[in-house]
């Protein structure tokens, strides 16, 4: 899928989010935008693209870089239907999630959220990417929305060393979900994660917004 960043009414970055929420990673996105800055790519091959060309391009470089593309995703058409790390298992087709073979039930943006963490182990996920993923916007840079919903995916999946993961906040980046050993002095380390009873109290007095996480 060719995507142009500046499209009319929406931006680009709009239509990839949707992509990879509702169709996963199988459609292989290369986009086409007129921005140099390498924050600006840096962001897009984040946010889920797979290659890029800068405007104003020629016609044959275009077409061998979509062929290029396609080879690739051919070599390793791995679609991800369910995602498998320890003693978790993600059915994206039916959006459920396992752990032990018993079923855990998420809410929708959960498990938008959730998936993605487990799809993309050792990566740091900012908070940023996080809000677009589950509501399509930023969120308010004050806001703890993003704080609270990570330590209720905690409690839910019980995320520790215990089940072979730790989910770790990365300071003023985001969190990174990475696979451990249990009992292994990575498993021991500290999580560097907020208290969970400020969270817990935070999430309590937000109780009156729990709506918005659904």
């Amino acid at each position: 899928m060719v995507l142009d960043w500046e499209l009319p009414g929406m931006s680009g970055f709009e239509v990839l989010y949707w992509i990879r929420r509702h169709l996963g990673r199988e459609p292989a996105v290369l986009f086409v935008t007129s921005r140099l800055l390498e924050v600006d790519i840096v962001q897009a091959l984040d946010a889920g693209a797979d290659d890029y060309v800068v405007k104003p391009f020629r016609a044959k470089e275009l077409g061998a870089r979509v062929g290029a593309l396609l080879r690739r995703t051919r070599r390793s058409i791995k679609v991800e239907s369910a995602i498998a790390v320890g003693p978790y298992v993600f059915d994206v087709t039916q959006r459920s999630v396992f752990l032990h073979g018993e079923s855990i039930l998420l809410t929708e943006k959960e498990f938008d959220v959730a998936a993605y963490f487990f799809a993309n182990l050792g990566r740091v996920v900012s908070k940023r990417l996080l809000a677009k993923l589950a509501w399509g916007r930023e969120l308010d840079s004050t806001s703890r929305t993003i704080d609270t919903h990570i330590y209720r995916l905690r409690r839910k999946l019980t995320l520790h060393p215990d089940n072979g993961v730790r989910l770790t906040t990365v300071y003023t980046h985001g969190y990174r979900l990475d696979e451990v050993a249990a009992g292994s002095a990575e498993a021991q380390a500290p999580a560097s994660a907020e208290p969970e009873d400020a969270v817990a109290e935070k999430d309590r007095s937000e109780q009156g917004a729990q709506s918005d996480l659904r």
